[in-house]
C-alpha cells in the first residue's frame, strides 16, 4: 500500500530537517578539514547546533504527524557538503562556511518574508529562533576569518 503523502506543514518541517541535516553534515566535513584549534570548536558547536536544531525539528514533525519518515542523516538537499568536501586548505575553508551560513540566512529571511511577519506557528518561532542562531554562527565565521588574517599579518 501506498503512503499517504505528507500534508503540506509535515512537507515543510522535513525540508527544515532536511536542511539541518546537510548543514551538520558539512560541519562535520569541515571538522575534518579544519587545522586550527578554534576552528575545530567553532564547528563542533556549530555540528551539536545543527544536531539540535534538527532534532527539535523532528520531534515537532512527530508530533504533527506521528507517521512521518524523519531524516536522520544528510539528506544532501544542499551543495553545503558537496562544497565543504572539495576544500582541503582551511583558509578558504573558513570563508567557504562563511558564505554557506550567509546563504543558510538567506534562506531563513525568505521563509519569514513569505509570512505575515509574526511568527504565529510553533514552527516559526522555532525557526525564528534558528535565525538567530545562524545569525550568530555567522558573526563567528567573520570573527574567525578575522583572526586568521591578524594572525597572518
Amino acid at each position: 500500500m501506498d503512503r499517504v503523502p505528507e500534508s503540506p506543514a509535515t512537507a515543510e518541517l522535513l525540508q527544515w530537517i532536511a536542511y539541518e541535516r546537510d548543514a551538520a553534515w558539512t560541519a562535520k566535513l569541515a571538522i575534518l578539514r579544519a587545522r586550527r584549534r578554534e576552528d575545530i570548536a567553532h564547528f563542533g558547536a556549530c555540528l551539536r547546533e545543527h544536531d539540535r536544531h534538527a532534532g527539535e525539528l523532528g520531534l515537532l514533525a512527530r508530533l504533527t504527524d506521528p507517521a512521518a519518515e524523519v531524516p536522520t542523516e544528510p539528506c544532501f538537499v544542499t551543495a553545503e557538503p558537496s562544497v565543504i568536501g572539495a576544500i582541503d586548505d582551511a583558509g578558504a575553508l573558513v570563508e567557504a562556511m562563511e558564505r554557506l551560513e550567509a546563504v543558510r540566512l538567506d534562506r531563513y529571511e525568505q521563509r519569514r518574508r513569505g509570512t505575515d511577519g509574526q511568527p504565529g506557528s510553533l514552527l516559526d518561532r522555532l525557526l525564528e529562533r534558528h535565525l538567530a542562531d545562524a545569525r550568530a554562527r555567522l558573526v563567528s565565521l567573520r570573527g574567525l576569518r578575522e583572526a586568521r588574517r591578524a594572525i597572518a599579518a
